[in-house]
């Protein structure tokens, strides 16, 4: 029976419900890797080589299927806490385990990479920087980050400063602004999230966010952008054209 798996943007179909030795060889996954390249794999058999193994009647593609269509995807696999994970048939604790090592792997590396590129620093960045950071978290509340740049626009502190409920996230102006003086920033951008995955700006957001900026506009500092992140995507209120570049 031909099962189909949304990857990425595109419609992959894989002919599940059997073993991978009995694929003709170029649709098995580890020769595909070797022979054309891993980049060419598509995401359930990447995740099909990490699990290894499948279990009586399923193999490790029906595992990696079954995985990924239960939560809508790899960006939703990755935030999956331990617990979680180990409960899946065919996963268990050892293959849990050997998920989670290669997504924090691949978030150490993009954050090594992203250390190498502090002059290339904008919404879309920051975006990237945080969106595992804030969908990696299930228990529905919102959080709000701060990250202040020095005078040349480097990076120089990023915080967590408040972990709310799901409707909304309370920090003062005052608050922020103290932070921003303290580290000796002069532009920062704030970040929080929206657990129920709109993007749309609440009344208090907007608020918030214009208030934030006449504040700073007397003390010489400059909010670069504020971004609420999604499981959607981001919306940022630069890019908006509600608050301007400077």
């Amino acid at each position: 029976m031909p099962l189909f798996l949304v990857v990425g943007n595109s419609l992959g179909r894989i002919n599940a419900l059997g073993k991978i030795k009995d694929l003709p060889v170029h649709e098995r996954p580890r020769e595909k890797a070797i022979r054309y390249g891993i980049e060419t794999l598509a995401d359930y058999e990447l995740l099909a080589l990490i699990i290894g193994s499948g279990y009586k009647g399923h193999s490790a593609l029906d595992v990696s299927y079954d995985l990924l269509s239960k939560n809508s995807g790899l960006i939703n696999v990755i935030g999956l806490p331990y617990v979680t994970l180990s409960k899946y048939s065919g996963i268990g604790k050892d293959k849990a385990l050997k998920i989670l090592a290669a997504f924090e792997i691949a978030k150490r590396f993009q954050s090594l990479k992203d250390d190498l590129n502090y002059k290339l620093i904008n919404s879309n960045y920051i975006y990237q920087r945080y969106i595992n950071k804030l969908m990696s978290d299930f228990d529905n509340q919102e959080f709000l980050f701060l990250v202040i740049l020095d005078k040349k626009k480097n990076i120089i502190h990023e915080t967590n400063l408040y972990k709310g409920n799901e409707n909304s996230v309370n920090y003062s102006i005052k608050q922020i602004i103290k932070k921003v003086i303290q580290y000796g920033g002069r532009f920062f951008y704030i970040i929080h999230n929206h657990p129920s995955g709109s993007l749309k700006p609440s009344p208090d957001d907007c608020s918030f966010t214009m208030s934030l900026i006449a504040d700073c506009k007397n003390l010489g500092l400059t909010l670069c952008d504020h971004l609420i992140i999604s499981s959607m995507g981001y919306y940022s209120f630069l890019e908006q054209n509600v608050i301007y570049k400077s």
